[in-house]
């Protein structure tokens, strides 16, 4: 089931990047066709949307610049195991860190990194981590055109599992660092659900990149685009009207605004703020406007309301 919906969502980015561009915001939304509620995805889409950023935040510690990815080697004992890097400590609850392992081959490149955070890593904002994320790194990180394949084995974000694939590719080095993400993951909610994502966003490190290891400055943009589809065959796309913005200080994403749209028909949107740090949202579909808790997500079936 897993392969097939996978296939399923690399075809409908494709339909996606083709027919999004006639989406137009208007003050009216639709009612989509789905066998869960419209606030049943939207809460869904913010806690993955949520769990993303996560992912992408913990890969920029180790690799997310020239100064990380050296630490990382330079530290490591001779055969290739380091327990962790010791300026990353502050981030895990009690300074345990996830095991680290490294791999190169005699030009340099590529180098292989391995994070492994066994069956349970909190960090001190109490986020629980576990599973491995494997990361090839093709060329020197300031070169524009370089790639970072990131892995997804087994691992989880709090109750959410993730597995899968993303591929990011240095695209320019002026005014912060810029890249190009196209990913394929897989989500699996502890209900059983699973829901397929692919996407091609920019992440923009905009802020804090001279200070690799200072991790409260940092700023990082966010815009693209991206489709899903979950177990029961529920299918919609998402733009980013308004960049997203995740601040190294704040576990969540602090402003921004996407639309979800099924059909090209758009049927709820996401404010996220207005850049204060907190772990709420507003939705806006055809029933109005509410406030919602980032994380606190629920799937209730159409046929039950």
């Amino acid at each position: 089931m897993k392969k097939v919906l996978f296939s399923l969502a690399i075809g409908t980015a494709i339909a996606f990047s083709a027919c999004e561009k006639e989406v137009e915001p208007a003050m009216d939304y639709s009612s989509p066709d789905f066998s869960v509620t419209v606030e049943s995805v939207v809460t869904t889409d913010a806690s993955i949307e949520d769990v993303v950023e996560a992912l992408d935040l913990e890969v920029d510690l180790f690799t997310g610049s020239a100064d990380a990815i050296n630490d990382v080697f330079a530290q490591a004992s001779d055969n290739g195991l380091k327990s962790s890097s010791i300026r990353h400590k502050a981030r895990y609850l009690n300074g345990v860190c996830p095991d680290v392992t490294f791999a190169t081959t005699e030009g340099g490149f590529p180098k292989t990194i391995t994070l492994n955070y066994g069956e349970k890593t909190e960090l001190v904002n109490g986020r629980i981590l576990s599973g491995v994320i494997i990361v090839e790194i093709s060329a020197p990180f300031n070169t524009v055109g370089a790639t970072h394949t990131v892995t997804f084995i087994g691992f989880g974000v709090d109750s959410i599992n993730i597995s899968g694939t993303k591929v990011r590719t240095l695209v320019s080095n002026t005014d912060g660092r810029e890249a190009n993400i196209v990913r394929n993951l897989v989500f699996t909610l502890p209900d059983g659900t699973i829901i397929n994502n692919a996407a091609e966003i920019t992440r923009k490190w905009s802020e804090g990149i001279s200070t690799p290891f200072v991790h409260s400055d940092d700023v990082f943009e966010i815009t693209g685009f991206s489709s899903f589809e979950d177990s029961e065959g529920n299918v919609y796309s998402k733009s980013i009207i308004e960049k997203l913005v995740k601040k190294g200080d704040c576990r969540f994403i602090v402003s921004g605004l996407v639309h979800l749209s099924y059909n090209t028909k758009m049927f709820a949107s996401i404010d996220y703020g207005d850049g204060s740090c907190n772990n709420l949202a507003t939705m806006t579909t055809i029933k109005g406007t509410k406030e919602f808790i980032i994380g606190k997500r629920f799937r209730n079936r159409v046929l039950n309301q």
